[in-house]
This record gives C-alpha cells, structure tokens and sequence, in this order.
C-alpha cells in the first residue's frame, strides 16, 4: 500500500466515526427537544436556560479533552504507551477536581444558577429540579470525554462511536417512557426527560471504560500507572493546555457576542438567523471528523520525529476539507431556497434567511480549512498560545466590531451583516496558512518525556 492510500485508509478511520457520533449526538438533541416542545413553553425555556449552564463545564472540558488528545496523540506516535495513560491520568485528576466542586455548586443551589440567566419565576421554579438531576451527569460526562480523547488519539475512533450508538437508542427510549408515562412508566414530565438524559450518560461512561478494560484498549492500566505523573509532563501539559481553555472561551464569547447582534437587529432577523443554525450545525458536524483526523496523524507524525511526512499530512488535510466543502457548499446553495421552505415563518424572513444560508454555503469552504489548521493541525504541534492569538484578534478585533457597527449604526440587512462578518474566517485562513508553512508549529512536545515501557 502507498503512503498516500495509507494516508486515506487512516483518515477514514478516524473522521469516519467521529462524524457518526457527531451526527448522532445532533440527532439526541433534536429528540430531546421535540419530546420536551410537547410540554409547552416554560418546559423548553429551563432546558434552554440549563443547557447554557452546562455549556460553561463543556467548554472547559473540551479545552482540557483536547489537551489531552494533543500528547495522547504524539506519545502513541512514539510508542509510548505508559505515558499516554499518565496523560489519561492528569486530564482525570484535573477534570474531576472542576467538574465535581461544579456540579456540587450545581446541585446545591440550582435556582442561582438559573437567575444567572433568566428572570422569569416560572423558569426557575419548574427548571431547578430538571437542572438537579442534570448537575449528576456532569462527572460522568467528563470521564466519558476524557478517555473518548484517548481512544481517538490512538487510532480507536469506532470505540466512542459504538457506545453513541448504544446510548443515543437508550436515551430516545427512556425519554418516551418518563416524559409521557408510556407503557405503564411513571409521567414525570421534565423531571423525567433529565432522568432519561442522566442514566444514558451514566451508561455511555460505564460502557467506555468497560470497553477500554475489557478489550486491554490504550488507558487500560492500574492507579499507579494512571495517577503517578511526572512533574515535567504536568507542567508542560499545563502550559499548552491553558490557551486552549482560554480559545473555548473566546469562541464562547464570540458566539454570545454575535447572538446580541442579531437579536438587537429584529425579530425578522433573528427568525432568519436562527433558522439557520440547525443546518450549519449540521454542516460542521459533517467535516468535524477531518478535523480530529488531522490532529490524530499529524500529531503521531510529529511524536514520531516525522516532520516532513506531518507538513505532507497537513497539506493534503487542508486540500481535502477544501474539495469536500465546496462539493457540500454548492448543494446548499442550490437547495438553499428549498431548505427555508420548510419552515413556517414569513416572506420577509424568509427571504432573509435564503441569502444567509447562501453566504454561509460560500464561506463554508473557509470555516472547514479554519477548523482543520486550529482545531487539528496546529494544536497538534502544542501551538495553542498562537491558536488562542489568532482566534482572539480574528473575532474581537474584525468580527464584532464589523459586526455592530453594520447592524446597528448604518442599518444594513442581516445577510449582509452575516457576510462582512464571516471575512473573520478569511483572516484567520490566511494567517493560519502562513502559520503551517512556516513550520514553527511543529514541535515534539514528548520528546524529553520518554517513559520506559
């Protein structure tokens, strides 16, 4: 077999089930949301209000997952499999330590949380229960984040998508039992929406760690193994870990900014703008798989002290995410009109919406490049600090200043807000492509860690 086919053979590998489990885990939410919209507004408002609390732990833990994936990824490449269960170790020790003391303020004091967000009596009352229960999944989830980064780091990507598959079908069936008090199931409403989340969590952990025991899978180790961690290893891990916390945050922010925009514009606008966010969603999910890829092989390359084989990886990533999302961009926009057909909202809007989802096809070459080199490529190399500068300048010093000066001082039409701030996405391509070239990112960030085995 040729480098090249053997290149292809290990992208599938990898992008193939992430992108499954991505799409699976869209498919929950949308479930999730449609049973819980069968109990009306106050319902679907405290799973919105609790879904926001749970995306500040989410934002950490995928910073610190990604920590992970980082050195799991270049000591695999160095067969260095006692250190790659160490760093199992550190994102454990650092994840429960968050996660827990969260979770406990969680569930302690639910309604505090909630009037962080939202006023409303109602929302509060019926939402801090369903917040509760949720608040008992947060360790669960983190465990099953941190060894899934293992698993995928290691070339095991099928392993997190096998138990998606399980879990997803579990929690479908336990929603339509403890919602609505089928098949003689007790009717708990929104209380038992949260049971049903809670359990599936719980046995997506349970089966993660069964398999990787069970099947002797990379992390399978004893707690002196696991626990017992080099210092060098712990500071360096911190150093390159802490800017992709702070990169989540920024993204974070973004995102909150960029909603503030569109929603001061109109409700017309904000209708056309959010119509579109399950189909870019969806989209992103589609092509997140390349992103992981690129940093599983390249990493590995570069544990392996395999400079020029990376940069080739890198390279022919960047081109495929390209080709891909063009492909991907040009049905959109040809089935753009079509798409915002499907829902019940004005002409005006609707109208709105058909531009946007046409500027988002056109860019969304750019945004799949952008996520491969940040997200894969770069972080791969232990690049964060960089990473963090150039999404940071990006979206606080182009995006939202563009942003508010079009929408609300010279008054421009939503799509063409939506546009000028997505040449964001093109900065940071060109940036990110003099970034690669230049091949100050490359960096073996396990060389001097080396573990015997």
């Amino acid at each position: 077999m040729s480098e090249k086919d053997s290149f292809y053979k290990s992208v599938f590998k990898i992008a193939v089930p992430v992108t499954l489990q991505s799409l699976l885990m869209a498919l929950l939410n949308l479930t999730d949301q449609l049973m819980v919209g069968q109990l009306g507004d106050t319902a679907i408002a405290s799973v919105g209000m609790s879904t926001k609390i749970y995306g500040i732990i989410a934002v950490v833990l995928a910073g610190l997952s990604t920590g992970v994936s980082i050195f799991a990824a270049q000591f695999w490449g160095s067969k260095d499999a006692k250190s790659v269960s160490q760093v199992l170790g550190l994102g454990l020790i650092a994840g429960f330590t968050f996660t827990f003391l969260f979770s406990a303020a969680v569930f302690i004091d639910s309604p505090l949380f909630l009037s962080m967000f939202t006023t409303d009596a109602n929302v509060i009352d019926k939402g801090f229960i369903f917040l509760q229960i949720m608040s008992l999944g947060f360790v669960p989830v983190m465990l099953t984040m941190m060894y899934s980064a293992i698993l995928r780091s290691t070339g095991h990507a099928q392993w997190p998508m096998y138990v998606s598959f399980i879990t997803v079908g579990v929690n479908v069936v336990l929603n339509y039992l403890l919602i609505f008090g089928n098949l003689g199931a007790p009717e708990l409403g929104l209380q038992g929406a949260a049971i049903a989340t809670l359990i599936a969590r719980i046995l997506e952990c349970l089966l993660i760690i069964g398999a990787v025991y069970r099947y002797r899978l990379p992390g399978a180790v004893g707690l002196k193994n696991l626990f017992i961690i080099p210092r060098p290893l712990i500071n360096k891990f911190v150093i390159t870990t802490f800017p992709l916390l702070l990169t989540e945050l920024v993204w974070v922010l973004g995102e909150t900014a960029y909603a503030i925009i569109y929603s001061r514009m109109g409700t017309l606008e904000m209708t056309a703008m959010t119509i579109t966010f399950p189909l870019q969603g969806l989209c992103i999910g589609l092509l997140s798989g390349l992103a992981s890829a690129a940093g599983v092989l390249v990493g590995n390359r570069l544990g392996a002290n395999e400079a020029d084989t990376a940069l080739n990886h890198a390279k022919r990533f960047i081109r495929l995410g390209i080709v891909i999302s063009l492909v991907i961009g040009a049905i959109i926009a040809a089935g753009a009109q079509l798409y915002v057909s499907a829902f019940n909202i004005s002409e005006e809007a609707a109208q709105m919406g058909t531009y946007i989802v046409m500027v988002f096809a056109g860019f969304l070459w750019v945004k799949v490049s952008n996520m491969i080199m940040a997200g894969g490529i770069l972080v791969s190399g232990g690049d964060s600090k960089f990473v963090f500068g150039m999404e940071a300048t990006a979206t606080w010093l182009i995006g939202v200043p563009s942003g508010l000066l079009l929408a609300l001082v010279w008054k421009q039409p939503v799509y063409l807000v939506y546009l000028i701030i997505c040449l964001e996405e093109v900065a940071r391509f060109i940036v990110g492509c003099i970034r690669i070239y230049s091949r100050r990112w490359m960096r073996n960030l396990v060389s001097d860690l080396a573990q015997s085995q």
